[in-house]
């Protein structure tokens, strides 16, 4: 009779080891809300009939808001929205204007979670929506949707147990066309974000 006791409550005793270890597993903030201001520098590449006009899109200083969600202590996804105002030159002349809305969503890993410095990479996919984009005199310009991949690397600085500092750098793909007084030309705007912020977790 000890013995099966003692067996109980030597299972018992597991039994509550193994439940604290999962719920500690668990014991995590799964959401996240965050702000930075990103510098929007494009890498764009024209088609090669508009090259020799040494077509420039401008970089851009915006407000970026992102939200974060952790399937597991490692493993987040974020969703970021911002708009970006881009100045067109051809010969280093103003010459237009477009508006870039980027909708993206990555995928992040954290080897260090929970640490005081938390660096992660990320991969996903970006949507960009241009609009009111318009060039000097030429009343049919235009710059299609595109969809292309985004590539991410960051590292999260945590200040208290809530709050946290953020730097974070994304590459988004975005191979798209223009359309130039009915003309359609191969424009490749492939911005680079590099963004700081603050973050909130709960």
């Amino acid at each position: 009779m000890r013995k099966m006791v003692g067996v109980l409550g030597l299972v018992l005793a597991l039994s509550l080891g193994i439940s604290a270890i999962a719920a500690a597993a668990d014991d995590y903030q799964k959401v996240g809300i965050r702000m930075r201001a990103v510098y929007v520098l494009p890498d764009e590449d024209f088609d090669g009939q508009l090259s020799t006009l040494t077509p420039k899109v401008s970089a851009d200083i915006i407000p970026e808001v992102d939200f974060e969600y952790f399937f597991m202590k490692n493993i987040s996804v974020e969703a970021i929205a911002g708009v970006t105002r881009n100045d067109i030159k051809l010969g280093g002349k103003f010459e237009g204007t477009t508006w870039l809305l980027p909708p993206t969503i990555t995928v992040k890993y954290h080897p260090l979670a929970g640490s005081t410095v938390s660096p992660y990479l990320g991969a996903g996919f970006n949507v960009i929506f241009p609009f009111k984009s318009r060039l000097n005199d030429v009343s049919d310009f235009s710059i299609d949707n595109s969809v292309g991949y985004a590539l991410q690397a960051g590292i999260d600085f945590k200040m208290t147990n809530n709050l946290y500092f953020n730097v974070d750098y994304k590459y988004l793909n975005a191979d798209t066309k223009a359309t130039i007084a009915g003309v359609k030309y191969k424009l490749d705007l492939n911005p680079n974000l590099i963004g700081v912020g603050v973050g909130y977790r709960f």
